[in-house]
């Protein structure tokens, strides 16, 4: 399991094979299918290249960080099945291409993955 930081540098979830997990690791927020990244949408709403999560503005929204060893792996069903109602959501796999920008994006992550709006003047 690895942490996922913003850009504080804060951990914000984890990454569980390829399960995006909040901080409290009590509810599943996305998955990653390839290096798309979905939330509760059945498209993608952004990528996840170079260890770092961005938007489908190129925006960094948050960044893979540390390998988490202190924390028991999350094995609990109740998230599993959370994983899964969230893949049987997906009718559009097709990644978008992105440009790759330096930049840090207004949105929180949770936020992000929950519902995609983009933040008015996030360009």
């Amino acid at each position: 399991m690895t942490s996922i930081v913003d850009k504080n540098g804060a951990t914000i979830g984890y990454l569980h094979q390829n399960i995006i997990i909040d901080e409290k690791q009590e509810k599943v927020l996305g998955i990653i299918l390839g290096n798309c990244v979905f939330g509760g949408d059945k498209a993608p709403i952004g990528k996840f290249f170079n260890d770092t999560f961005r938007k489908k503005n190129g925006k960094i929204i948050a960044k893979l960080g540390t390998e988490v060893i202190s924390k028991k792996n999350p094995k609990d069903a109740k998230l599993t099945l959370e994983a899964w109602q969230l893949l049987t959501k997906v009718k559009d796999h097709v990644c978008m291409w992105i440009e790759e920008k330096k930049t840090w994006t207004k949105q929180g992550f949770a936020e992000y993955l929950s519902v995609e709006k983009e933040i008015p003047g996030d360009d």
